[in-house]
């Protein structure tokens, strides 16, 4: 079976068919309507859904945005595997389209991983500021204290949880340290580790 995955398109894509209601957030000056978010959402992320797949539970307005909790009817095709259990393959995406859930989510960690990188390379450059205001680094044994000594002076955002919502860890003595994320799998120590030392 052929699947196009765009790693963009299809992240939104996941997290609008994996949470029952979605939220959606559509930016407009003026309050939006109900058709107009069961249609926005229906062609989000490239998806093809029929309007009447969304049924818009509430929108609420923020300003020059609005949150739209919406259900969204779609279907799934499971598959048994050789060990007899059953998992989701691929979901729907529009009349006819099929997408692979496994390439998916490699997608999503793909842009997961490049995100925490790029936090933590921010979190790395703060630290190396402090340094040299300081003559040593922040002293401590976890992301909380040290994003207390950043920031605000070295490190804007409070960067505290990584991309898979678990804190980013923290070792740093005054001539050294390891800043890390655990990655998709949320072992410590295994190939997908996002790591930066200084």
């Amino acid at each position: 079976m052929q699947s196009f995955i765009k790693t963009g398109p299809f992240i939104a894509c996941l997290a609008l068919m994996a949470a029952w209601p979605a939220i959606h957030y559509a930016r407009r000056a003026d309050a939006i309507s109900e058709k107009e978010a069961r249609r926005l959402i229906a062609h989000a992320a490239g998806m093809n859904l029929k309007p009447e797949a969304v049924t818009v539970k509430k929108i609420s307005s923020l300003g020059s945005a609005a949150v739209v909790v919406a259900q969204i009817e779609t279907a799934f095709r499971l598959v048994k595997g050789e060990a007899g259990t059953w998992r989701v393959a691929e979901v729907s995406t529009g009349e006819g389209r099929w997408e692979d859930l496994d390439l998916i989510e490699r997608a999503l960690n793909q842009e997961k991983t490049a995100r925490a990188r790029a936090e933590l390379q921010m979190v790395a450059t703060a630290l190396e500021a402090f340094r040299r205001e300081h003559g040593f680094y922040v002293m401590a044994d976890n992301s909380a204290t040290l994003s207390d000594q950043l920031s605000p002076r070295y490190l804007g955002p409070v960067i505290r949880l990584d991309p898979w919502h678990r804190p980013y860890q923290y070792a740093g003595a005054r001539d050294h340290y390891i800043l890390r994320s655990a990655g998709a799998d949320g072992q410590e120590g295994t190939a997908d580790d996002i790591v930066i030392k200084g």
